[in-house]
């Protein structure tokens, strides 16, 4: 497998994925039908994991699809499609965090994103069902400019050089808040089983 200078395994690129927008620009069809089908559930759960309620999020996702629909023609197929999208993802959620006067209706924090496909086994699932709501209404508490760097880094698995290149931050200052949501994150679980065991008391 190729590797990149740091060690880490390279993304293998579907050679299929970089001709869909080429493809849609020049009337094929069942290119975009494509490209939706598979980029549907990374850009919903990405603005769900940023904490965009639903109906903004239906909006918002409606907008960036749109956007990819209409600057298909400026795509070239010689340029990785995921970070592509998920630049005009993250500008267009971006656009409308600076927007004051939607900041309100803006976050929901509790509102928690759709559950994943996998049936955990039954004697689980209460204990991944609260695990997983703390670690989402905790992700919510995160100021924005974490939330989406540790959304784009650890939930959509994106390098720190192509987030750098989304967000058009340097890769430094990804990494600086990346570490300080993790560090944050960290102080916050630390509170939360400090508080489950004072009020658990002892068995003895």
């Amino acid at each position: 497998m190729n590797r990149d200078r740091t060690g880490h395994a390279l993304r293998v690129v579907h050679l299929e994925e970089l001709q869909w927008l080429p493809r849609h620009a020049r009337g094929d069809a069942d290119a975009f039908p494509a490209l939706m089908d598979a980029y549907r559930a990374p850009v919903w759960n990405y603005l769900a994991r940023c904490g965009v309620s639903l109906q903004l999020r239906e909006d918002l996702f409606q907008d960036i699809f749109l956007k990819i629909h209409t600057s298909a023609a400026s795509y070239r197929a010689a340029w990785p499609l995921r970070p592509w999208v998920f630049t005009i993802a993250a500008n267009t959620l971006r656009n409308h965090v600076r927007d004051r006067q939607r900041y309100r209706q803006f976050f929901a924090p509790d509102e928690l994103p759709d559950p994943p496909d996998p049936k955990p086994k039954a004697d689980e699932s209460a204990v991944i069902a609260e695990t997983k709501a703390w670690v989402d209404k905790a992700i919510m508490q995160l100021p924005f400019s974490q939330r989406e760097v540790l959304v784009l880094v650890t939930l959509e698995s994106l390098p720190l050089k192509e987030v750098a290149a989304i967000l058009k931050v340097s890769q430094n200052t990804v990494k600086t808040r990346l570490r300080r949501a993790r560090l944050k994150l960290a102080d916050m679980l630390a509170a939360h089983e400090a508080a489950g065991q004072s009020h658990g008391g002892s068995d003895d």
